[in-house]
């Protein structure tokens, strides 16, 4: 499907052609388009080809890319060929906890490897084909977020209602082979994957290190319109996967040389604990993963306090706001 093209930035090379909203980018140089990351890939050359379509007619523009110009482009959608959906039936899918009667687009159950290049998406590695897998390789798609829940299969595939999903360490090592960083997250159910599975879950994430950047551990989120068999971690289950998580923190430092492991923040929120200090993440950025998240905000509050106190209650000049 071509990329529908909704905005061109002005002095870049799509403005010099000609471009405008409304065209649509088949190919470049000869590569069909399925999504944004083909348009880069196959448009960070010098030389450029473009097959547009404008009007149900077709035509061919070539130029040559000058220095430091950007081809600047956007499109309708990051995928011209539709979203990934997912194949899997987790009992705390939060699109299966919606209300009724919202924007359709906050129902689709989307597990696309292109949207984890992206935008930092989680997805499981169950859908992938050896297509997948080679555009990973030779476009080096990384980093990567996994949903891994657990290591071991047999939990992983009752985990995610699929009893098909691959083991996920052999997709693990193989993206390992291949270059790529992958970010973790396990989404603990209360008696489900912490305990001793949570000893096994970071142990095994662990020794793929450092192709296994992180791990970030997070409670299951329910809401009143959760249909299945979940429910949330009480205080004493919390303090226990919290104390659990640190003394892994803890060896995983003497080993690795980082944290490699790390809570969200509802964990500290919810037994009172310190959120910790922005050097306990490691030089990540795990904020959309709720892992940081209110350490970003209280830095950037006393940043901004600090800037007002200094000035009698105005802004230091040059300051931003919040």
């Amino acid at each position: 499907m071509p990329g529908l093209i909704s905005a061109v930035h002005p002095d870049s090379l799509a403005a010099r052609l000609g471009l405008r909203p409304g065209d649509e980018l088949l190919a470049i140089n000869g590569h069909p388009l399925r999504d944004l990351i083909d348009v880069q890939f196959y448009g960070a050359q010098e030389r450029l080809t473009l097959r547009v379509r404008r009007g149900g007619e077709e035509q061919t523009l070539r130029a040559r890319r000058r220095y430091d110009e950007p081809l600047g482009l956007d499109f309708a959608r990051p995928t011209f060929d539709d979203i990934r959906r997912c194949n899997n039936r987790c009992e705390f899918c939060f699109v299966a906890q919606m209300p009724r009667g919202l924007r359709p687009s906050l129902y689709i159950k989307d597990d696309d490897y292109r949207y984890s290049f992206l935008f930092g998406s989680y997805i499981t590695l169950t859908n992938l084909t050896e297509e997948d897998w080679a555009r990973i390789e030779e476009q080096h798609l990384s980093p990567l977020y996994v949903s891994v829940h657990a290591t071991d299969p047999d939990l992983r595939r009752r985990i995610l209602g699929n009893p098909r999903a691959p083991d996920v360490l052999d997709g693990l090592r193989r993206l390992a082979r291949m270059g790529v960083e992958v970010h973790t997250q396990l989404v603990l159910v209360p008696g489900l994957n912490d305990g001793t599975h949570l000893d096994r879950s970071i142990g095994d994430l662990a020794d793929l290190y450092p192709s296994v950047r992180s791990v970030s551990v997070v409670p299951v989120g329910l809401t009143k319109y959760h249909r299945g068999g979940c429910r949330p971690y009480t205080p004493q289950e919390m303090r226990g996967v919290w104390e659990q998580v640190t003394a892994w923190q803890r060896r995983l430092r003497r080993q690795l040389g980082v944290r490699f492991v790390y809570l969200s923040d509802e964990w500290y929120l919810r037994l009172g604990e310190a959120v910790p200090p922005r050097a306990a993440y490691d030089g990540l950025d795990l904020a959309e993963n709720g892992v940081g998240l209110v350490r970003a905000l209280l830095d950037r509050w006393r940043e901004v306090s600090g800037s007002w106190l200094a000035w009698g209650g105005q802004p230091r000049p040059g300051s931003r706001g919040c």
